[in-house]
């Protein structure tokens, strides 16, 4: 939906938690993930599939994470068959997160929609922040809401109106 010269309001569908969903190699509480080679300040992922595989963990300071070192680690974890998209997140407050992001096959990222949307419905379920948040990535910001479904509102390059006759 065009809401905007700019802005575009997408409804990115249901997030799911079962841990086939993610999916995981074995059966865990998806909310509470343990990463041995992690250090205990990054504590645990909370893993969700948003249309594809995420795991958030929720630190301090997001910008002071090595994520090109992690991420990858991370990404082909034993725990993802599919390998999986790392997002460390700094909540800022009820309404705002920061993100730091590795996208899995692709590195790390200055912005990605479905960590977006990962990071807000991981947050949203910690009672982290409310069910509408901003998510601040490098360059950019978009809007999540997460309700029954997650609708997801952020900026564009272009808007074309195109016709297609089939």
């Amino acid at each position: 939906e065009v809401v905007g010269k700019q802005s575009v309001k997408i409804n990115m569908g249901k997030p799911k938690f079962g841990w086939e969903e993610v999916p995981l190699s074995e059966s865990m509480n998806t909310k509470q993930i343990s990463i041995d080679l992690l250090e205990k300040e990054h504590g645990y992922g909370f893993c969700l599939n948003v249309g594809n595989p995420h795991i958030v963990f929720f630190v301090k300071d997001c910008s002071k994470i090595d994520i090109k070192k992690l991420g990858p680690k991370i990404e082909n974890y034993r725990f993802f068959p599919e390998r999986t998209n790392v997002t460390f997140a700094q909540v800022l407050d009820k309404k705002n997160i920061k993100v730091n992001v590795w996208e899995r096959g692709a590195g790390q990222t200055k912005a990605c929609g479905t960590a977006a949307c990962a990071a807000a419905v991981s947050a949203s379920e910690k009672s982290l922040v409310d069910k509408s948040s901003n998510i601040h990535f490098k360059e950019g910001n978009l809007q999540i809401d997460c309700k029954e479904e997650i609708f997801m509102t952020g900026p564009v390059s272009e808007v074309k109106k195109i016709n297609l006759d089939i």
